[in-house]
């Protein structure tokens, strides 16, 4: 009775732990399983009669030199070996075992027995598998977050609730002018410029003490080589201990906004030389006349207040002129509320003379109308890029030039669309449209810098919307195509 259970422990060991024993007897050629090895190799102990070639043929085609190889290899050198190896079923899945051997040799070294262990570890072997490409896919994820962090147009750091640098990006060096190595020694606050360190630490504070899970700040900072105005967008990471900040360089977004303004105003100053050249003639012309009348001592019977009250409508003309342009040059940073539409009548005032020189025809609907709190100056600079980039690319069409402009109002929202006849853009760069710099010339889309300030005017500074769409529309029974801009803007 002890021997059956005996029996029946050992058994129920192997089954729970799927490996079995084996021994073979090399002067009989002799090879004998346990049950749990029929069961691994998934054979019937009735029916199959082992024998080592049997056994290695069960082996994966690939291992069998593998495995042979390190028998041999330990009869020779009269040593223990353990090898891993794959069994190829009759069903054609494939299992993973570990097999043990050890040999005992008589006196004079011959090999008498063989005795060893196979156990199942597909199982484990699997989940090994499964762990190693979990873990090559993370190290791969991890390179392309890396990737991005190094690479992205922001800068991108991490610090802790002092601010203190952990990591930074190459970007946010090349803002700085500092290096990693040097970023690291420092914070984010001791690079403060004295006048926004107060109020610095008092938004870090708040943050840190608060519920929210992001916070903007703009301030200068003190770069290695110059000041910078910057605005830095923080989040927690998800940790909690460390913040994530982006630092976008606004000093090259006003060098943009510089440079549209730039273009702009050789706009408005060709409009404005063409507008003066009508009332200077008209001076010209008084002058001439009185200079005239006086070399023939006519003057006494002349009306001269006819004369003065021309002059003097002209000049204001001419003052009025000057001072459209003042007020374009100068920056204004301060909201007020503005009619959408007399806003835009500024701009197509400025825009009109221009259109006139180059034969296009405006076409205006301008009924509805809507109050927001704006920026005057980035709203007129923005349409008359939107004006003149309609211009240029109707300067590549010989048939009717327009450009009409109407405003409709949706609930809230009041719509200002502008369209030509200039024939649309190719759909492969109207997404591009408003990026900074993109241009391209049979499109005419000047140097880029306008559109792409006029979508952050419009989209960040006004909370507006653009949509852009080829267009087809009917003008005195003409079929015409061009390009459509819709600007919805919040009530």
């Amino acid at each position: 009775m002890g021997r059956i259970k005996y029996k029946y422990q050992v058994e129920t060991i192997q089954k729970l732990a799927k490996i079995g024993f084996w021994e073979l007897d090399l002067e009989k050629n002799d090879l004998t399983w346990t049950d749990e090895i029929y069961n691994i190799f998934g054979l019937d102990k009735k029916l199959f009669k082992p024998s080592y070639e049997d056994f290695l043929n069960a082996i994966h085609e690939e291992d069998r030199e593998l495995v042979n190889s390190a028998y041999l290899k330990s009869l020779e050198d009269k040593k223990d070996y353990s090898v891993i190896h794959r069994l190829k079923m009759s069903d054609g899945k494939i299992k993973y075992v570990k097999e043990q051997c050890k040999t005992i040799f008589d006196e004079t070294g011959k090999a008498l027995i063989s005795q060893g262990t196979i156990q199942d570890i597909t199982e484990l072997t699997l989940a090994k598998h499964k762990i190693e490409e979990e873990a090559l896919q993370l190290k791969l994820q991890q390179e392309e977050l890396e990737a991005i962090f190094n690479n992205t147009i922001d800068g991108l750091a991490i610090v802790d609730k002092d601010t203190n640098f952990l990591k930074v990006n190459k970007t946010y060096c090349e803002i700085t002018g500092f290096s990693q190595e040097e970023l690291l020694k420092t914070s984010c606050i001791a690079l403060t410029s004295p006048e926004d360190i107060e109020k610095t630490i008092q938004v870090n504070e708040e943050f840190l003490k608060g519920d929210k899970e992001h916070t903007v700040l703009e301030k200068t900072c003190f770069g290695k080589y110059r000041k910078i105005e910057a605005k830095l967008y923080a989040s927690w990471l998800p940790n909690k201990e460390h913040i994530l900040v982006n630092m976008k360089d606004l000093s090259k977004d006003n060098l943009l906004q510089e440079q549209a303004k730039l273009f702009s105003m050789k706009e408005m100053l060709e409009s404005v030389a063409h507008q003066w050249r009508q009332p200077l003639s008209t001076i010209s012309s008084v002058a001439s006349g009185i200079n005239l009348l006086k070399q023939y001592d006519k003057l006494d019977n002349h009306d001269f207040q006819k004369d003065m009250n021309t002059v003097l409508e002209q000049v204001n003309y001419l003052s009025n002129t000057i001072d459209d342009l003042s007020n374009f040059v100068v920056k204004s940073d301060e909201l007020e509320p503005l009619s959408i539409v007399s806003t835009f009548e500024k701009a197509l005032n400025i825009f009109s003379t221009s259109a006139t020189i180059n034969g296009i025809q405006i076409i205006t609907n301008l009924n509805d109308d809507l109050i927001i709190n704006a920026y005057s100056n980035e709203l007129i600079q923005a349409f008359i890029n939107i004006l003149t980039n309609s211009k240029d690319a109707l300067l590549q069409v010989l048939d009717e030039r327009l450009i009409l402009i109407t405003t409709k109002k949706e609930k809230n929202q009041l719509i200002l669309e502008i369209k030509d006849s200039g024939g649309g853009v190719d759909k492969s760069i109207k997404a591009r449209i408003f990026e900074p710099y993109f241009t391209t010339k049979h499109q005419s889309f000047g140097t880029g810098i306008g559109l792409s300030m006029t979508h952050k005017f419009l989209t960040s500074r006004h909370n507006a919307h653009i949509k852009l769409d080829n267009s087809e529309f009917i003008y005195r029974d003409k079929n015409h195509k061009g390009l459509s801009v819709k600007i919805y803007f919040n009530g």
